[in-house]
């Protein structure tokens, strides 16, 4: 819940009661996710409105939420399958608004591809290492175009980046040889 929360809170400004509806869960517990948010740092009050008796809360999201190799090694079992499942459909959603607002691919100079790949443990470690020296480019680039978009006050193009790597299960073939 604590990824989709900081996903909806990194595009625009939102309120527990919002993300409760959504979520079809009980106000305190998504109150608590968002106060465990804030206290790690990756949530702020952007604003508050005074509603009735009530005084409503708007958050934004304060930094990426990155987890670290170390950080992920450190959660248990159960734990890295939520964030990563939590992490997947929250993509998988965003390339799913994308087709429907016909913005996938509206861009010819867009991409989107996947592929399979057998490796040995040195070509592993190759390739997850350019994938989290691309990750940092990607961000570098994106602090330069924040720059440049303040100073110009050109229209931002709202891009959805998304980098995978992850061990798959073996073909069929692999599975029925090695029975």
């Amino acid at each position: 819940m604590q990824v989709r929360i900081h996903a909806a809170c990194r595009q625009r400004e939102v309120t527990p009661k919002e993300i409760a509806k959504q979520e079809k869960k009980p106000r305190a517990t998504v109150d608590y996710h968002f106060r465990k948010l804030v206290e790690d740092g990756f949530l702020r009050v952007s604003r508050k409105e005074k509603v009735g008796g009530w005084i409503r809360h708007y958050y934004v999201a304060t930094r990426r939420a990155v987890i670290t190799d170390s950080e992920f090694d450190q959660m248990a079992p159960a734990e890295r399958h939520e964030m990563s499942e939590a992490v997947l459909r929250d993509f998988l959603g965003r390339c799913r608004e994308a087709l429907e607002e016909e913005t996938l691919d509206a861009r010819t100079d867009s991409h989107l591809s996947w592929d399979l790949m057998t490796l040995d443990e040195p070509g592993w470690r190759q390739l997850v290492s350019e994938y989290a020296r691309m990750l940092e480019r990607c961000y570098e680039i994106q602090a330069a175009a924040t720059a440049r978009l303040r100073k110009t006050g050109e229209e931002p193009i709202h891009t959805t980046f998304g980098l995978a790597a992850f061990e798959s299960p073996a073909p069929e073939s692999v599975k029925t040889k090695s029975k």
